[in-house]
């Protein structure tokens, strides 16, 4: 759902920019169809040929940003630093520009609400190869004893489910996205920790 790296085909990537900008600014129930093709530059009938509705819409936005979000995510993993300072570099690469808007959005609830979208197999099959990617720096970590399991009683695996059932956790009593960015550097120091190394600093 970022704005960044759009789709390849430029009339997708200004209705995927347009529609962006409309439901951060008026929230999924007040966006028209009008609304997103007025900021992409098209007609409303033209817009129908490509999208059946602005659900149709809302729902490719989160399979970009969670597709963005993954090739970031492997990125980010590919030249790590103390463990802390990755896990947040991680989950600034999941977030993306998305969560920023979301938050800062007067109709944020209703935005976070709508889980639909995430329910959908390719957001899923995303999701699930993120958490491969971390769950596997975890296990190269340890072999090459920069990371540490010691005490957890948990595979690699099992961890990575705990962080990032921490990361998207912390949303629902975040009261803006600086309070978010606050919540997620401390799950970054307290699992950088936990896993061997120094957090962040504060």
């Amino acid at each position: 759902m970022a704005e960044d790296e759009p789709p390849e085909d430029p009339k997708d990537a200004a209705i995927l920019r347009s529609a962006f900008v409309a439901f951060a600014r008026y929230g999924l129930r007040r966006t028209s169809m009008a609304d997103i093709a007025k900021g992409a530059g098209m007609s409303r009938p033209a817009l129908y040929l490509r999208y059946a509705g602005k659900d149709d819409i809302f729902t490719a936005l989160v399979r970009h940003h969670f597709t963005r979000a993954e090739r970031t995510v492997a990125r980010v993993l590919a030249n790590p630093g103390e463990p802390a300072a990755t896990l947040l570099a991680v989950f600034h690469a999941i977030d993306g520009d998305a969560v920023e808007a979301m938050l800062n959005s007067p109709h944020a609830d209703e935005i976070l609400s709508a889980d639909t979208p995430f329910s959908q197999t390719e957001v899923q099959q995303a999701y699930g190869r993120i958490a491969g990617h971390i769950a596997r720096w975890i296990a190269e970590g340890v072999a090459a004893g920069r990371l540490n399991l010691d005490g957890l009683d948990a595979s690699p695996e099992q961890v990575v489910s705990t962080i990032l059932a921490a990361k998207f956790g912390i949303k629902s009593f975040s009261k803006d996205f600086a309070a978010y960015r606050a919540a997620e550097a401390r799950v970054a120091r307290i699992f950088g920790k936990a896993l061997g190394g120094e957090g962040p600093g504060s």
